[in-house]
């Protein structure tokens, strides 16, 4: 067993889940179909689609529709779309420290030789 000590900060999830797929578990959860939720949002069923499957964001503006439609708080909705994008930037700045430091070790590497 390791005692290395691990720091909150240290943490960057591996994968995270756009709050497009949380909908879809609720919609699943309530036998509800997405052009059902849609028409009800005032939405195109292509927008929907989009939500669902994490190629378009949520809005504050749809996020409180969601509220009434399915009483969850708007404020889930936005701190878990905003969740969503740090978690995303995390990401992409630790694969960029980590390249960085690959391409510094490998000069380092080759200036010793």
């Amino acid at each position: 067993m390791s005692n290395k000590r691990i720091v909150a900060s240290d943490l960057v999830p591996g994968s995270v889940m756009h709050p497009g797929e949380l909908l879809k578990e609720e919609l699943h959860a309530r036998n509800m179909k997405q052009i059902d939720l849609a028409k009800i949002l005032g939405i195109a069923k292509n927008v929907m689609s989009e939500i669902i499957n994490g190629r378009r964001n949520l809005t504050p503006e749809l996020a409180v529709r969601l509220e009434q439609a399915l009483e969850i708080k708007a404020e889930f909705w936005m701190k878990y779309q905003m969740a969503y994008e740090i978690d995303k930037i995390r990401i992409k700045n630790k694969k960029a420290i980590q390249k960085a430091n690959i391409s510094q070790k490998a000069k380092e590497l080759l200036a010793s030789t």
